[in-house]
């Protein structure tokens, strides 16, 4: 065995070398030789483009050969560029000057020299050539292009035959019966060499086979799916669900049919059918497709008969009308269309029969595609009492479908005039146009559908990606929107590619248009461009992704292990999080490609504006910094400024937080607090004195009442022994005996629960030692006396405590 193994790996070495030797025995074309090819096929170019009556179709491969010219120019100038840099960095040890005291070169180094030199000089005389081929490459490709556009606009505006011309009518009869003969020749053609090629070429019955297999077993798969996820009889369902069982009852009614019409007409193109077969098979290929993918879209987004099941707010009479307006234009255009096309491909001069074939397929258009249009089939389906507009797409979609029936008649009023090819690139261009933006819209709902339910908490993809990110299970995930904007992004890309070419315009302008978009436009020092700013986006994006990631270590892992206070804390979470927006914004306008110097120029120029338009911000993040490194107020102070008085629960970059005790919350500008007063109760201390005045008889005991207020006073849990509580007697007064209690608490909220509690322990105490008459109001007053107890807290009114002597 091992001497069979050692045999046929030398049967595969001698093989390889065999092919190595046939290969490397073949001459390769020279240089100049090339030279000349490339300069005789881009004069045969130039003057194949000066020639008259060009059609667009042959100037596009005209411009394939000049591009194919071109990447060649380019890949041999890389090739000349990659030898000079290789001969100079050989050179360059040759070339220094020798020492004084330096050995005298040799008769070999010389030669080496001078041939090193020469073969850089040739080297760059092939990247001159090369450059100069590339030149002539751009200038003829701009020169068919601007040929293509005017040959283009001379086809769209030529005027044939009138149909109202009686000419027209009296050659329709002939020509009509030619145009049938040619394509009846042409077909029993086809079908003889379709004939004899399968007699001939049994084994293509094999690919066939195969591709049938393969239908048979997507049709399986499709069904499947849709007997699994498709639509059942349910009557409530959610949106994310109904747009992706949509989607995939859509797709499985019709992927199999394309599928199977395109192999058929891949099998028929492969049999080589003579003109106009040719083109009329890849055209009937297309519209068949093109049906069939409407046919999805309606069932998919509007659902006749289920409406639990309407992506779409349609009501139930409009999706019918719209269904099937939509169905039977497409259905009798798409055969008018083919049709004409195959008339019109017979001869290039039966200009009778395309002027009344371009008329008839308009007025076609026209009348199948008014009842889409009509109001009945835009009613959208409200709940009662909503505000949305009664219509589907409101005001704006009614404007549009104003426009659209304008330019559907008008190929009718183009096609009268003579105007045929115009007439017939609108409405294709028009049809074209609403497909591909209906297709974008639908994708658009699909793709937003599956990401919201793989995202969602209840779907296994969602638990699977919150379990292996360490999220909790009902963790709200918001990646998504960022692929959805993607996608988005990608759409409006292919539209913008797509639309212009349904309308005529060149395909590569469209994509050098792009191009230029994304390498930019310089302008001055500065290039602006799409995939810098995309690139600035997505870094300043991953800037403060890392921000924000750093922020919640910092806040959740390492600050509760460091003994500071919460003020403190959130001061560094709030810094962290400045720094970082700074650093991102920094980075992000590196990635502009904008230069620092010329960036401090503009910010130099701009701060003249904000020191006149933008002062007022400005001085508040300047006072917001301060805030935060001064601290002079912190998260949870007691705070009074401006007349506002509360508890600071965030300090922002531009303005304070300030919860009030009715639970409402004040924005305070951050320069508020350094340009006024501010009261700060819990600067340094959070404890607390309460100040309580109360004026008794003159006839009242000293000593009683003071050993009462103190003995009311030590009986409540909250008041502070240390400091002890304060018993004051004030004066004496005509009214009364003014005496004062101070009392200390360790927590500032406490206050006004202590003071609460204190005042009805000495009004308890006074009605108790009958110090004061809790007989009625009247009575009193007779006596010149009005008693009342009220406590007082700092920064609050004063109020004293009267009693009858």
């Amino acid at each position: 065995m091992t001497h069979v193994l050692r045999l046929a790996c030398l049967v595969l070495l001698l093989a390889a070398g065999a092919a190595l030797a046939q290969d490397s025995g073949q001459p390769q074309r020279p240089f100049s030789q090339l030279i000349d090819l490339w300069t005789r096929q881009l004069d045969r170019i130039g003057g194949r483009a000066d020639q008259t009556g060009l059609l667009p179709v042959e100037i596009d491969g005209l411009r394939e050969q000049v591009i194919d010219v071109r990447a060649a120019a380019t890949a041999a100038a890389n090739l000349a560029r990659n030898e000079l840099a290789d001969t100079r960095k050989l050179l360059a040890p040759l070339e220094a000057k020798p020492a004084p005291d330096a050995v005298p070169e040799t008769d070999a180094v010389k030669a080496d020299r001078q041939r090193l030199t020469d073969q850089a000089s040739v080297s760059e005389s092939r990247i001159k050539q090369c450059e100069v081929i590339i030149a002539r490459a751009d200038q003829l490709h701009e020169r068919l292009t601007k040929k293509r556009a005017e040959v283009m606009l001379q086809t769209l505006l030529r005027r044939d035959a009138s149909p109202l011309t009686a000419q027209t009518w009296s050659k329709l009869g002939p020509q009509l019966v030619g145009a049938v003969d040619v394509l009846a020749g042409a077909f029993a053609t086809w079908m003889k060499q379709v004939a004899t090629g399968l007699q001939i070429e049994n084994h293509s019955l094999v690919a066939l086979t195969a591709w049938a297999a393969l239908m048979v077993g997507l049709w399986w798969l499709g069904r499947m799916l849709r007997n699994r996820y498709g639509k059942g009889e349910a009557q409530e369902v959610g949106e994310r669900d109904r747009t992706v069982v949509a989607a995939i009852d859509g797709v499985g009614l019709v992927l199999v049919p394309m599928l199977a019409v395109w192999l058929i007409g891949r099998v028929m193109l492969a049999t080589s059918p003579p003109p106009p077969i040719d083109f009329l098979v890849t055209q009937l290929t297309t519209d068949a497709i093109a049906f069939l993918l409407v046919i999805g879209l309606t069932a998919a987004a509007l659902a006749p008969a289920r409406p639990a099941w309407r992506v779409l707010p349609f009501t139930d009479d409009s999706a019918h009308v719209l269904s099937n307006s939509l169905r039977r234009l497409f259905a009798v255009v798409l055969s008018a269309d083919f049709l004409y096309v195959a008339l019109a491909r017979s001869s290039e001069n039966f200009d009778a029969l395309t002027s009344v074939g371009a008329l008839v397929l308009a007025t076609l258009v026209a009348v199948f595609t008014m009842p889409a249009l009509s109001t009945r089939a835009w009613h959208a389906a409200r709940p009662e009492g909503s505000e949305l507009p009664g219509m589907i797409g409101g005001t704006w979609w009614s404007i549009a479908r104003l426009v659209l029936s304008i330019l559907v008649l008008l190929p009718i009023v183009l096609a009268l005039l003579g105007f045929v090819t115009l007439a017939a690139h609108l409405h294709n261009a028009v049809y074209t146009t609403a497909l591909l933006i209906t297709v974008a819209v639908l994708l658009h709902r699909v793709v937003s559908a599956l990401l919201e339910s793989a995202a969602a908490a209840d779907t296994r993809p969602g638990q699977w990606v919150r379990h292996r990110l360490g999220l909790p299970a009902d963790a709200t995930l918001r990646g998504q929107h960022i692929v959805i904007l993607l996608f988005d992004l990608i759409l409006v890309l292919l539209l913008s590619v797509g639309i212009p070419t349904a309308w005529g315009v060149d395909t590569d302008a469209v994509m050098d248009g792009i191009s230029r978009l994304l390498h930019g436009v310089k302008v001055g020092g500065i290039t602006i461009s799409l995939s810098n700013i995309g690139i600035s986006i997505i870094a300043f994006g991953v800037c403060i992704a890392l921000a924000r990631l750093l922020r919640s270590v910092v806040r959740e892992r390492v600050l509760p292990t460091v003994d500071a206070p919460l003020p403190l804390r959130q001061s560094i979470d709030a810094g962290l999080n400045y720094l970082g927006v700074a650093v991102a914004l920094l980075i992000g306008v590196g990635a502009l490609g904008i230069d620092f110097t010329n960036l401090a120029i503009v910010l130099g120029a701009l701060s003249v504006g904000i020191g006149l338009g933008l002062q007022n911000i400005a001085n508040n993040v300047i006072s917001g910094v301060i805030l935060l490194v001064e601290r002079p107020i912190k998260a949870g102070d007691w705070v009074v400024v401006s007349g506002h008085e509360g508890f600071v629960r965030r300090i922002n970059i531009r303005a304070t937080e300030i919860e009030t005790f009715q639970r409402t919350h004040v924005i305070v500008p951050n320069s508020m607090f350094l340009q006024n007063p501010v009261v700060n109760r819990t600067y340094a201390d959070t404890s607390s004195r309460i100040e309580i005045k109360l004026t008794v008889g003159l006839g009242t005991d000293v000593a009683m009442m003071e050993g009462m207020l103190r003995e009311a006073a030590l009986g409540h849990p909250n008041v502070l022994r240390v400091p002890a509580p304060i018993v004051r007697f004030v004066k004496v007064d005509p009214a009364g005996l003014d005496f004062e209690l101070f009392v200390f608490v360790a927590r500032l909220e406490h206050r006004l629960v202590v003071s609460n509690d204190l005042n009805k322990a000495i009004l308890a105490r006074l009605i108790e030692l009958k110090i004061i008459d809790p007989s009625p109001v009247p009575e009193l007053r007779l006596r010149g006396i009005e008693p009342y107890l009220r406590t007082v807290a700092p920064g609050h009114e004063d109020g004293h405590a009267r009693a009858p002597s």
